[in-house]
């Protein structure tokens, strides 16, 4: 039986809400890529009888907030855009580079330059479509898992209906391809640093696929549709100059690549792709992972910890995905001495706020930093990081460098809460509701 019916039939269960043993069936428990069917439908049972811990029902309760709102908007596509790419074509998806601005020396403003960690409110509009991905994406995860916990179809429903506008149905669906991503005005209509902004179609989209298949709402037809779609995504991301140099990059860039590439190789049963994803990575590690724990690509950014935690963020969904297929990334070891575990030792020092980040950094949300520890815990079967797990503080908080003054004054203050809050949820979330801290089992 190959791992596209395995998952298949585990992914049924999930669809008739199945709490038995059915999960763990011939295709193994966990046969989802990013998160794990055990813990969920662990969590699931903890929720229907009332013994979830306090902070997994906070989850809970914000997850159904947010799906609730998801529910009464409209159906996202890239024909929502203002602008249109030099294609012609606004199937194509466009977006611009976050961290480049107008030259105000320049009449006309071109071409644009950068001033890093800083970001241009014209990125985050709806004239392109960068925001609007990630917003998607989101509202498809957080339906998918309020259907998942509540039993609630009408969840599902949306999330179809919000898969089939993007992806399916000839007037709206995207095509296949980041040619435009990351453009920046007077110099570049597409950078391979835009490859970064298809990573959601694999650590949000993927999971919520391999769940609905099988649910009323997903009809075969739909799923041999988006089959076929990331078929062509992934080849465009095997072939494009723009990816392949991506791939190549040597910061988080490179691993959030191959950890996008491998969530996609999961859905379409491409082991042997997954293969050489950690290796590629594994061979960045070597410059990128020191003894100490720290990351001196990442270091030198203007958001440091931000960066930090960013990268090991694509390092531990990519050994998350790894062990599922045979490969062990958590205990790798650099030649030099680094390697995964002992980078999270050192961002594990600073999760709670107490201790102050010792780099220049315009930012430093340490809650971030706890679902890696958790699943890393889970990954490799230890307690190493309980102390720093129940330590974590959930309230919108943040230490922010400069007392309080960095950022550019054109996002801050409010800008910057917004992400403290997105965050903060977000690191709930994925603690305590996909996924359970071992000792919490």
């Amino acid at each position: 039986m190959n791992h596209y019916h395995k998952v298949k039939i585990v992914v049924t269960c999930l669809a008739l809400l199945s709490t038995d043993s059915a999960l763990a069936s011939e295709a193994g428990p966990n046969a989802l890529a990013f998160m794990q069917a055990n813990q969920l439908q662990q969590v699931k049972q903890l929720l229907e009888q009332g013994k979830a811990t306090v902070p997994t029902q906070a989850a809970y309760k914000r997850l159904i907030a947010s799906a609730d709102s998801a529910l009464k908007q409209p159906s996202l596509s890239v024909m929502d855009k203002g602008m249109t790419p030099p294609s012609g074509s606004k199937h194509d998806y466009l977006s611009l580079s976050a961290y480049w601005w107008a030259d105000p020396s320049k009449a006309d403003g071109l071409p644009w330059v950068r001033r890093d960690g800083h970001v241009n409110p014209a990125s985050k509009n709806n004239q392109s479509d960068g925001v609007r991905l990630a917003t998607f994406t989101a509202r498809v995860q957080d339906l998918t898992l309020a259907w998942y916990f509540s039993g609630q179809q009408r969840y599902a429903d949306k999330a179809a209906n919000l898969l089939r506008a993007w992806f399916i149905v000839p007037s709206t669906r995207m095509n296949p391809n980041l040619n435009y991503a990351q453009g920046v005005p007077g110099i570049t209509s597409g950078r391979h640093d835009g490859v970064l902004d298809g990573r959601y179609f694999s650590t949000r989209i993927v999971d919520s696929l391999l769940m609905l298949r099988g649910n009323a709402a997903w009809s075969a037809h739909d799923d041999d549709a988006m089959h076929r779609w990331m078929q062509q995504y992934l080849q465009w991301l095997q072939t494009s100059p723009l990816a392949i140099k991506e791939s190549k990059a040597q910061n988080n860039h490179g691993n959030w690549y191959a950890t996008q590439v491998a969530g996609i190789a999961w859905y379409l049963d491409e082991p042997d792709l997954i293969k050489k994803m950690v290796a590629l990575t594994e061979n960045k590690l070597e410059t990128q992972l020191k003894p100490d724990g720290t990351q001196p690509l990442e270091l030198a950014r203007t958001r440091s910890f931000h960066y930090s935690y960013f990268n090991l963020q694509a390092i531990s969904l990519l050994a998350t995905v790894a062990k599922e297929n045979g490969q062990d990334l958590w205990n790798y070891h650099t030649a030099n001495g680094g390697g995964v575990l002992k980078s999270l030792d050192f961002m594990a020092q600073y999760v709670n706020g107490s201790k102050p980040w010792p780099y220049k950094s315009l930012d430093q949300i340490g809650v971030r930093v706890v679902p890696l520890l958790s699943w890393a815990d889970n990954g490799t079967g230890q307690n190493r990081y309980q102390q720093q797990i129940r330590s974590a503080n959930y309230l919108f908080t943040d230490r922010l460098a400069n007392d309080g003054k960095a950022g550019n004054k054109e996002t801050q203050p409010k800008a910057h809460k917004d992400a403290t809050r997105g965050a903060t949820i977000e690191a709930q979330r994925e603690t305590w509701l996909t996924s359970l801290p071992l000792w919490a089992e």
